[in-house]
């Protein structure tokens, strides 16, 4: 459950909340991004990872989607009891930085207002995390941008989003990971998500889900490689 105020690093959750994921031996990240007007997408995706999840990473092209569902908690007490306990929230080129919202994310009751800044560093299970969108860091183009940046604040693990192109690599001991679109995925490969593990000792694990739709069967989230899809 996730108690809905901003912490100074701009994550959405309690101070002790953000301090126990720092020092947790194993971590598991849901990656999500540019849903781009798609909330009822985001929505499924959190009702189905959200339990298992010790914070999610909202990537931008979207951020009102998230913003949507997060003013609306009241109406599901499901969602609301385990939605995870740090929320990480960047905005993309498509996306506003400050969002009103329904509920209270400052000690100042007169303050409704939610910030999506750029960029936001935090430590998972000891590692430091970097969460951007990408567009500002040329991702289109390649991760050199993004290497340059968390040669600054010292990040090891980088969540990007952007270019709708789900991936995983790494370079100078940095790992990058793109979850792909959560609704308008490039490249031959399907809507996708990204889960990822990090463990205290330096492992990081990432499994990828394809978002597949039927009419006979619902939604259906199933592991693939973007390696093995993509044109």
């Amino acid at each position: 459950m996730n108690k809905l105020k901003q912490h100074k690093l701009f994550l959405l959750g309690s101070n002790e909340a953000v301090d126990a994921l720092a020092k947790k031996d194993c971590a598991t990240i849901l990656a999500v991004s540019d849903s781009h007007g798609r909330p009822e997408i985001l929505k499924t995706i959190l009702k189905r990872f959200s339990s298992q999840a010790d914070a999610l990473a909202f990537l931008g092209d979207g951020c009102a989607d998230l913003v949507h569902i997060l003013n609306n908690l009241d109406s599901n007490e499901d969602l609301q009891t385990s939605l995870p306990p740090v929320i990480a929230m960047v905005h993309g080129n498509g996306d506003e930085s400050v969002f009103d919202v329904d509920f209270f994310p400052s000690e100042d009751l007169n303050v409704r207002t939610l910030k999506a800044p750029a960029a936001i560093t935090f430590f998972v299970a000891g590692k430091n995390v970097l969460v951007t969108h990408g567009h500002m860091f040329g991702v289109y183009y390649g991760t050199a941008g993004l290497e340059n940046h968390a040669k600054t604040s010292e990040s090891k693990l980088i969540l990007y989003g952007h270019s709708h192109v789900a991936d995983i690599s790494e370079n100078n001991g940095i790992t990058f990971i793109n979850p792909g679109s959560c609704s308008l995925p490039r490249q031959g490969l399907p809507p996708s998500i990204a889960e990822i593990k990090i463990h205290f000792t330096g492992e990081i694990e990432c499994t990828f889900y394809e978002i597949k739709a039927s009419l006979s069967e619902g939604i259906k989230f199933v592991p693939f490689s973007p390696l093995m899809r993509r044109w």
